[in-house]
């Protein structure tokens, strides 16, 4: 006998246009519809009989779409985020909900899901609301998850209707096309004697790109490409012998993890649990187990090391508290030790030092326990103490004598440079908390020396560094001049930049005060030593990319080839997160908006038209992920530009965008 399924919608083709309406297809450009989905959903809703998998998606999205500090407060996001994911694994773990005597670990392990959702749950709905990042990032691994079980089966099976009923995913493809990527870097990894070492770096870089995609594609990419460099004994090698350093491998592979976690930051969760379950689920995890004591090594590396100082915040260890607290064994025990009692973080990540409270400063009293360490706690994460009331509620007691307001780490200012000429920019970035500045690209010592003084002599700033973005006289020209003004600086730039004293090597970090940390990035092309500097404090985000990359367009290939300009910007920049802000070293935004509309009508293009029309500065009002949808150099996998061109191969596309552009 058939069995009926009465479903909230009248044909299977309104479910259809709903998921995607949560989930458009990637050549999409017209408006948000995630909100009208939701509606949708909260209609369905009323009507009963909703599967689960569709009101988990509706109430993960709805979170998204409120993740809006302009307008709500983080404690009021984090709480949105955390509701709509504890009922998104509750609903499908719930032993209580599906009659059966299973723990929701093992429910979660039918299903295909993560245990780390179940014990990520058990935090947020028993301990401490998880932190902002770590939320994001289940959210983004919720929907992944959903779509792969749930919302690419409609088609296929429409009476998969009843909660409950979510399959797991064939991990075989994913671990065929990892495999597949790995295989390009077998016997490069371990090359570091010049000529071959920029070799290894591109070779190194291309494969990560690749397995980014990997991971995106599936809820379950970042798990089975974590499983596969420990199955296939890349991380740890296969016959190493105890008390063997990894340093090697430290050296070999930090990179090419780093590029993964940069381009989807839920790898390195996934990694670090993959590297858990190594130590848990081996079946004799004694002391004298080498392969246990790899992976332990890698762990604590990751946890510890310099070289991870500005990704950790990516980690949630939430399964990896429970899985060593469930499963003790030498391994465990040890790491369980290692981690402590941090939430969600790891100690040895640097802070912003906000200073002492001055002996006259009234104390509020009534913060929590009304000592002034709760308030000295908080100065120690970027708060600071000023003298004026605010009557907006703050959801805490504060004293009329002092309040306490976060204070954003890094300030960006753009110094303007020959305006209604080159329209070049200079910029200032700051680290607040310890004033330290660096000036990016400061050619023009007349315009940009008096903004410098007026802030040193404010005590605003604290001068340490020269940075440019390439050699040419309108981004270094000015160097010799800055220095003899402001004496002694460090001059971070490539090796023909004016006076240089450092040449960082591409993806190599540095700091800026405490907080900011800097990736330099090379993408040789308009010359071949630019280099652009991702920038990133907490959630704040930017990259400074010189000629290479503009709103709208890019650099001329000055000393470069199409390969190396689709490279920088394909590759490269595109793999930054979508959220990071654009500051060019020109305002050209006009003049390109003008070419992009010549290639395409497309709707992105026409706002930023607008936008340019009204704005004479543009920089940092776009992101990469505004690029990606409004720059025709970032399109050359777009059908309509691929057919504007007459090419189909990408880096064609660019050359011939390239020379349409020169013509005009």
């Amino acid at each position: 006998m058939s069995k009926v399924i009465f479903t909230p919608w009248k044909e299977l083709s309104a479910l259809q246009a709903v998921r995607t309406q949560f989930y458009p297809p990637p050549t999409y450009e017209g408006p948000d519809k995630r909100s009208r989905a939701c509606a949708t959903v909260a209609v369905w809703k009323l009507r009963g009989n909703l599967p689960h998998p569709v009101e988990a998606t509706a109430l993960l999205t709805d979170a998204i779409l409120h993740d809006d500090a302009r307008k709500n407060s983080i404690f009021s996001i984090r709480a949105t985020y955390s509701a709509a994911f504890c009922r998104f694994v509750t609903g499908l773990v719930d032993s209580k909900l599906h009659g059966q005597r299973k723990t929701m670990f093992q429910r979660a392990i039918d299903l295909g899901l993560p245990a780390s959702f179940v014990e990520l749950r058990h935090e947020a709905t028993h301990r401490e609301l998880p932190s902002l990042t770590v939320l994001r990032n289940a959210a983004q691994r919720s929907l992944e998850w959903l779509w792969d079980s749930y919302w690419v089966k409609i088609d296929l099976n429409a009476g998969f209707a009843a909660a409950g009923t979510v399959d797991g995913v064939d991990d075989e493809p994913i671990k065929a096309a990892t495999r597949a990527c790995l295989a390009q870097v077998a016997g490069e990894a371990g090359v570091s004697e010049p000529p071959r070492k920029k070799r290894r770096v591109q070779i190194l870089s291309s494969v990560g790109t690749q397995l980014v995609s990997v991971c995106k594609g599936s809820g379950r990419g970042s798990a089975v490409v974590s499983g596969v460099l420990l199955e296939d004994s890349i991380l740890v090698p296969a016959g190493r012998r105890l008390g063997t350093s990894l340093d090697d491998e430290f050296a070999k592979w930090d990179y090419f993890l780093q590029v993964i976690t940069d381009g989807c930051p839920g790898f390195l969760t996934a990694l670090a649990e993959a590297l858990v379950d190594a130590l848990v689920f081996t079946g004799s995890a004694t002391k004298d187990n080498a392969r246990c004591e790899g992976s332990y090594m890698w762990l604590d590396h990751i946890l510890s090391s310099s070289q991870w100082v500005s990704r950790r915040r990516l980690l949630s260890f939430a399964y990896v508290r429970s899985a060593c607290e469930q499963n003790s064994n030498h391994w465990t025990d040890m790491l369980k030790e290692r981690i402590g009692n941090e939430d969600n973080d790891i100690s040895g990540i640097p802070g912003s030092q906000a200073g002492q409270l001055e002996k006259d400063e009234i104390a509020p009293q009534s913060l929590h326990t009304g000592t002034n360490d709760d308030l000295e706690n908080l100065k120690n994460m970027g708060w600071e103490v000023i003298d004026t009331w605010d009557s907006r509620p703050l959801g805490i007691y504060r004293s009329v004598a002092a309040q306490v307001q976060h204070i954003r780490a890094m300030h960006i200012q753009s110094i303007p440079m020959w305006t209604g000429k080159g329209n070049n920019y200079a910029y200032l970035v700051t680290d607040e908390p310890t004033k330290q500045s660096v000036i990016i690209d400061p050619a023009n010592p007349p315009e940009v020396a008096p903004v410098l003084r007026s802030q040193i002599k404010d005590g605003k700033i604290d001068l340490t560094a020269i940075v440019n973005t390439h050699h040419h006289w309108d981004h270094a020209g000015g160097n010799d001049e800055m220095l003899k003004i402001f004496g002694k600086l460090s001059v971070i730039g490539g090796e023909k930049c004016q006076s240089v004293t450092r040449t960082p090597a591409h993806r190599e970090t540095f700091k800026i005060g405490e907080r900011i940390s800097v990736t330099a990035l090379h993408t040789p092309c308009h010359t071949q030593d630019s280099i652009c500097y991702f920038m990133q404090d907490g959630e704040d985000r930017a990259v400074f990319t010189g000629d290479t990359l503009f709103i709208g367009g890019c650099g001329r290939f000055f000393e470069g080839t199409a390969p190396e300009m689709h490279k920088a910007l394909n590759e490269t920049l595109a793999s930054l997160p979508d959220d990071t802000k654009v500051f060019p070293g020109h305002e050209y935004t006009k003049s390109n908006v003008k070419f992009c509309l010549a290639v395409s009508q497309s709707e992105p293009i026409k706002k930023l038209e607008a936008f340019a029309e009204q704005n004479r500065q543009t920089q940092g009002k776009f992101t990469i992920g505004d690029e990606k949808l409004h720059n025709v150099f970032m399109r050359v996998n777009d059908p309509e530009i691929q057919k504007k061109t007459g090419k189909t191969n990408p880096v064609e596309v660019m050359a011939a965008l390239r020379e349409m552009k020169n013509a005009m």
